[in-house]
């Protein structure tokens, strides 16, 4: 698998990937037109068997001997092996010598093409969108050229990005003399998202090919088992028409074994003819034989023209010319000789055929320059327009927004437009980029002019603002309610305010408005007689263990830990604005589990067990927001650990002394650690509902019984009265 991840050429000047994608396609279908005038006695070398003299070698001792030996003045095997043997090693076969490791078209024709897309025109949401797609719906080994396209697009959406957020900072943060320039930060969460899923493309993909070597190399042993079994027919004594069978058997599963590593193709079948030679060396085969075969071998090419022919009304030129290449490596690799005066026939029959394809290819390809070059008018009036809006501006924010959306339907039309020439399909491409940007300059001119108005909003807000903390602590809860509602409305109705104060003026209003509110919340809990007696209760056990001191006996300690957590469990609820001391509770017990001798572990999971006595005692929230914090904690430290683990594929693994990789490693042991710990307190609180549970539902079922028997009590004593 490769695994570039170069960042080249990321300035957007990249060729289109339509561009790419069909020089790869021509380069393969070149090949095939080259293969189709090729000088019929170089394809057709395996053929050119012509021999004259007679076959008088004796039969070799231990071999297969024929049932009749026929002189015979005609062509025969050994000597079209022979011819074919020389041609072969003699020939370079452009279909056959096509790079095996060129996944990028799809070679199962039931897969849907890839429709071509201008990457470069599309944003950074869209592309990410359109990897996640190909990944979803085609082959991890078919969209090789599209995916490098967009990963390139993505690079130069962001580089433009960052070099738009550099020049605002700029803006924003003019040079102050006597203070230190302000640093820029750039973060891309897209970015982020992009090379996750680029990183799994990548994964993906280098599964497959370890997938496809491994076939590729059982395909080989299958071969060559072949090969040997074709070899060890010359040593066995049977009748010649039984071998000769086995012989076509071995043919037909050389035919039908896939294809094999491409370093080891030439050895092999040369290792292949060799054996195929050396069989018809060592066995004469009679006339009868030999011209079954040669009907057995013209009938075969017969089906591989016939298929050629069904291919000329393929709409698809793509697939016909992917099944024209393999009809071609069958014709020349799996075809066997056929009788002289049938070869130059066949031949042209099937390079007639041939010719059709190439022709529709042809037609196919002007056919497109045509479209390329409506697409080049198209784009080029779209630039246009562009300019011209542009140039007419606009007075208002309502003309801006109709002018903005003008602009977006130009885009969508220049995206979903196919691509230009590729002399001049990058040229359009800088100057739709070019035009859009000096619109959206023009267009954030005019909203510079409106500061002002964003000052003043600005301003009645901060008024608000003052209001609401004024009234946070008011303990007339009627009265400022209504002031809170009051604020809130006029909040809404004020315009837009400068974006650099908007999320801080806005979480200090929120802040003001929440803290009146939660006091209000508070004050319904104000908490009863009760619940104050609770709290001092508490509030003593948790003045006796802060005064325990540490003691030699670990054990005994131990225990006076345990008995003050039990007492402080058996009392009840606090008042809301107390509620603080479970917290302080907690870090002590914490403190004093840890000076009894317990680990951090224990002695928190320890600790969970005053709390799940408190959850006892609370009502079905405090489960609810228990189960939620232990979820979202327990997800967090999934999501960072997950995190780390990818961190690590870009450190050298066998550096122990990288101090960073030290670190990491360090960090996901300890979340480790607090993850065994979060999923055994949701184990505890699981065990504890559903013993609560079980509890009501007893406490449920002797309550009826209890009224079930006084029921038939009072029906006993109303029967003997």
């Amino acid at each position: 698998m490769d695994k570039n991840d170069n960042l080249h050429n990321a300035d957007g000047n990249q060729p289109e990937m339509d561009n790419v994608h069909m020089e790869a396609q021509d380069s393969l279908e070149n090949a095939m037109v080259e293969e189709s005038t090729t000088p019929r006695q170089t394809l057709e070398g395996q053929e050119t068997t012509d021999s004259d003299g007679l076959n008088d070698e004796p039969v070799k001792e231990g071999s297969n001997k024929a049932e009749e030996k026929v002189e015979d003045v005609s062509t025969t095997h050994e000597d079209a092996i022979v011819e074919e043997k020389d041609t072969v090693a003699n020939t370079t076969d452009p279909i056959v010598e096509v790079d095996e490791d060129d996944d990028n078209e799809p070679q199962d024709d039931s897969i849907k093409e890839i429709p071509e897309k201008d990457y470069y025109a599309m944003e950074m949401p869209a592309l990410i969108a359109e990897l996640r797609e190909l990944m979803q719906e085609y082959p991890i080994n078919s969209f090789r050229t599209q995916a490098d396209d967009i990963k390139k697009a993505f690079e130069t959406a962001d580089a433009d990005a960052k070099k738009e957020a550099l020049a605002k900072f700029t803006e924003e943060n003019p040079p102050v003399e006597d203070e230190p320039a302000p640093v820029f930060e750039y973060k891309n969460e897209l970015a982020t998202q992009f090379y996750e899923l680029h990183s799994l493309y990548r994964k993906q993909k280098g599964q497959f090919q370890r997938d496809k070597r491994k076939q590729q190399e059982d395909n080989l042993e299958k071969r060559r088992q072949i090969i040997e079994g074709i070899k060890q027919l010359i040593n066995q004594e049977e009748n010649i028409g039984t071998t000769f069978k086995k012989f076509h058997n071995y043919q037909d599963e050389w035919k039908a074994t896939g294809n094999i590593p491409h370093d080891a193709y030439n050895i092999t079948w040369e290792d292949y003819r060799l054996a195929t030679q050396n069989f018809y060396d060592y066995i004469d085969l009679s006339k009868e034989l030999r011209d079954k075969d040669f009907e057995r071998n013209l009938d075969f090419r017969k089906k591989i023209i016939a298929r050629a022919v069904e291919l000329g009304a393929e709409e698809n030129i793509h697939k016909a010319l992917r099944e024209l290449q393999e009809l071609h490596r069958m014709w020349k690799e799996d075809a066997g000789p056929v009788a002289k005066e049938e070869r130059d026939p066949i031949w042209d029959e099937f390079s007639a055929a041939t010719k059709i394809i190439h022709d529709k290819r042809q037609a196919y390809y002007e056919e497109r320059d045509k479209m390329s070059a409506q697409n080049q008018l198209v784009k080029e009036n779209i630039v246009a327009e562009i300019q011209k809006i542009t140039h007419q501006g606009a007075k208002n924010h309502k003309e801006w927004q109709d002018r903005l959306e003008e602009i977006n339907v130009l885009r969508e039309l220049f995206t979903k437009t196919g691509p230009a020439p590729k002399a001049v399909n990058n040229e359009l491409w800088n100057q739709f980029r070019n035009g859009t940007r000096e619109f959206n300059k023009a267009k954030n001119d005019f909203y510079k002019g409106l500061k002002k108005e964003q000052q003043d909003n600005l301003d009645a807000k901060m008024k608000l603002i003052a209001i609401a903390e004024e009234h946070q602590d008011n303990e007339n809860f009627a009265e400022g309610l209504q002031i809170m509602k009051r604020i809130q409305a006029e909040w809404k109705q004020i315009g837009h305010v400068p974006r650099k104060d908007s999320d801080k003026i806005w979480k200090r209003f929120q802040k003001a408005c929440n803290g009146f509110f939660d006091k209000k919340s508070a004050q319904k809990k104000e908490d009863s007689k009760e619940e104050l007696e609770n709290f001092d209760a508490k509030m003593k056990v948790y003045d006796a263990l802060k005064e325990m001191i540490p003691q030699d006996d670990k054990k005994a300690m131990l225990a006076d830990v345990e008995q003050h957590m039990s007492q402080w469990a058996a009392i009840g609820r606090v008042p809301y604005n107390k509620r603080m001391i479970q917290e302080k509770f907690e870090k002590l017990l914490h403190a004093k589990l840890k000076a009894a001798g317990l680990n951090a572990v224990d002695a928190e999971m320890l600790k969970y067990q005053n709390k799940l006595a408190s959850l006892e005692n609370g009502d079905a929230n405090d489960f609810k927001n228990e189960r939620f914090y232990l979820k979202k904690r327990r997800d967090e430290i999934q999501d960072e650990v997950r995190q780390l683990d990818n961190n690590l594929q870009f450190i050298n693994a066998k550096d122990d002394k990288n101090p960073f990789l030290v670190q990491t490693k360090k960090n996901i042991a300890e979340l480790s650690k607090e993850l065994d710990v979060i999923k055994e307190k949701q184990k505890q609180l699981n065990i504890l509902q559903r013993q609560m549970v079980k509890q009501e539902e007893e406490a449920a079922a002797a309550a009826e019984a209890e009224a079930a028997e006084k029921a038939n009590e009072s029906e006993a004593s109303e029967e003997n009265e």
